[in-house]
């Protein structure tokens, strides 16, 4: 029997929708193109096809790849306001449901307000999909949105209490503006326990910067260190072409760039409109909240303003040194040995011609504030960090021990207070040859005098840190550490003027750095005369294999 006219239309038009949706299934570009409509900020357009722009182009270009070698996304996005990311992960939420089978997918902001519009945008999307494509809901109303076709759909929630979220087990999950959530750690706590490690599942975490403390922060340093899954993306102003205002009078501008301005034109390949742009916006409040809201980099968002002891803008600028080594110790074999993971990181190889000071905090060693030891070269470049929140005072007596013998028989000055006595009575039971004594006459490696090791105390702290201060400040030292970076970045003082890290972060390597330089400042004069007395039997030139 011949078919008619309509049913051939309709077999037509069944197959075109299955060869695109499997086409779909294959690209959320191709989908959000042909199938999102979007608001633009230009309301008066009306809704038009969902085409990347290039933030949002970056950003899939990234997770796609990352979908491809992993199987699953983990992503977590730093971006400037008003880039359009929140849209592409939401878009991407329901992608992800709307395709594939038996998905339960989350969508959470920090207010009412911003979840109430990422919902509207999914209920866009079903207005405005084709005739042929738009689905069946089987559940509908202002929280939910549950498919027909594949037992797919997602829920709204709101960061507004501990328990938001809490019991659920999804697979796909859009968290936006984490940095803003209320109950951040809790929340993404009882959440991460519940979504699925299975292949296919997506997690995106996205947020402009609030400062640092927050979860968002440590989850994004988390990922930049590659102590988690998920795979950090940044994406600065200048990527948004609307971010421009023309400028009457170019010759006059140009004439009028500082030396900030004309570095980053130069850095970045910016152009005179956006950095007139850029002076208008920063006009409408502070550098600080601009860098913030409109960073150029990553680092650059998490400035904390005003608390800060260290020069935040110093600070981002500081690139850290290659790891040449890391290494573990192990307490049996009394050895270094090289791990991927290892609590030890070299930066700079001893020499026979260079003397060494290593700055030690200790801790408990209970997996909280760690044990953290830094190696100082007489030209202040910071040539080995090691970092330890599982070792107890006493073992990490032996780690100082063959670390200091490893740099020269370095000037150790480990922190006396409390649990560093342990660590000192360790070092002096090993018969260390070159002990810190903080005494009158300051002696560097006699054994009298009355006090040994660094007292950090309401007088010397102040000074210590000072010291350090003025040291970034002046680049008169080598950090080389991301660690020690990271940890100035997030050291800031009180009301009282006292200083500490800010809660929910480690000063661990700030204090071993400041105490080491101390030590230089007033020793190293003295410090260049000591002589290198230890190297065992059959050591050579070649630093590299002494640990």
């Amino acid at each position: 029997m011949e078919l008619t006219n309509r049913q051939k239309l309709a077999i037509a038009v069944e197959t075109k929708k299955r060869k695109d949706m499997q086409r779909y299934e294959g690209s959320f570009q191709d989908f959000a193109a042909e199938q999102v409509r979007i608001l633009p900020k230009d309301s008066s357009k009306g809704f038009i096809p969902f085409e990347f722009n290039a933030a949002q182009q970056i950003v899939n270009d990234a997770i796609e790849k990352q979908l491809k070698e992993t199987g699953k996304v983990r992503a977590i996005i730093l971006k400037g306001r008003q880039m359009g990311l929140s849209t592409y992960a939401c878009s991407r939420v329901f992608w992800k449901s709307y395709l594939f089978p038996f998905n339960k997918s989350v969508v959470m902001a920090h207010d009412s307000a911003t979840s109430d519009a990422l919902f509207s945008m999914s209920r866009n999307i079903i207005q405005y999909m084709k005739k042929e494509f738009k689905p069946e809901l089987k559940k509908s109303n202002a929280k939910e949105i549950g498919f027909e076709h594949n037992d797919s759909g997602y829920r709204l929630y709101t960061a507004g209490s501990p328990e938001a979220g809490r019991g659920t087990t999804p697979t796909i999950a859009h968290l936006s503006e984490v940095a803003f959530w209320g109950y951040d750690k809790q929340i993404l706590a009882g959440m991460f326990q519940g979504i699925s490690e299975a292949a296919g599942t997506e997690v995106i975490l996205e947020s402009t910067a609030n400062g640092v403390g927050n979860e968002f922060h440590r989850l994004w340093m988390g990922a930049v260190n590659g102590e988690n899954d998920y795979l950090p993306i940044f994406v600065p102003w200048f990527l948004m072409p609307e971010y421009q205002r023309e400028v009457p009078d170019v010759e006059s501008f140009t004439e009028s760039l500082s030396t900030e301005e004309l570095t980053l034109m130069e850095k970045y390949g910016l152009g005179v409109e956006q950095m007139h742009w850029r002076r208008l916006k920063i006009a409408e409040g502070t550098h600080d909240k601009f860098r913030q809201e409109y960073p150029c980099t990553a680092e650059e968002a998490f400035v904390v303003s005003g608390a800060n002891v260290f020069n935040t803008e110093k600070l981002t600028n500081t690139v850290p040194a290659t790891i040449l080594k890391k290494q573990n110790f192990d307490l049996l074999s009394c050895m270094f040995e090289e791990h991927r993971e290892g609590s030890l990181e070299i930066f700079k190889y001893p020499s026979f011609d260079n003397n060494f000071i290593v700055g030690a905090d200790c801790a408990l060693g209970v997996g909280r504030d760690s044990s953290a030891a830094v190696v100082l070269d007489i030209n202040r470049e910071v040539c080995a960090v090691y970092r330890n929140n599982k070792i107890d005072p006493t073992a990490y007596g032996d780690v100082l021990f063959y670390l200091g013998r490893y740099y020269n028989n370095a000037l150790t000055a480990v922190e006396s207070n409390s649990l560093g006595i342990a660590t000192l009575n360790r070092l002096k039971q090993m018969d260390y040859v070159n002990l810190y004594h903080q005494t009158k006459t300051a002696n560097i490696s006699k054994e009298e005098g009355d006090r040994l090791g660094w007292r950090t105390t309401q007088a010397t702290k102040p000074m210590m840190i000072g010291q350090l201060k003025n040291a970034i400040e002046n680049d008169d030292i080598k950090l080389n550490s991301l660690t020690i970076i990271d940890e100035c970045m997030t050291y800031v003082s009180d009301d009282n003027g006292r200083t500490n890290a800010i809660s929910g972060h480690h000063d661990d390597t700030v204090i071993g750095t400041a105490i080491a330089l101390e030590v230089l400042r007033t020793h190293g004069d003295r410090l260049t005369t000591t002589r290198v007395s230890f190297r065992n039997q059959g050591y050579t030139q070649d630093t590299t294999e002494w640990l």
